[in-house]
């Protein structure tokens, strides 16, 4: 875990990693919309299997 000597650090800190994440959360949030506005679901089903 990274030691700040002050709180303006740490926020500088968290906004640069921020900064760096917002790309690929933006892509996200295109991604599900455009879904969402075509109408199309990707759930995942899900089968549990027992091996006896």
């Amino acid at each position: 875990m990274t030691d700040f000597k002050s709180t303006e650090e740490r926020i500088a800190f968290y906004l640069k990693q921020m900064k760096k994440a917002m790309p690929e959360i933006r892509r996200q949030i295109k991604v599900y919309q455009d879904a969402s506005k075509s109408g199309k679901s990707n759930k995942q089903s899900t089968t549990i299997a027992r091996n006896i």
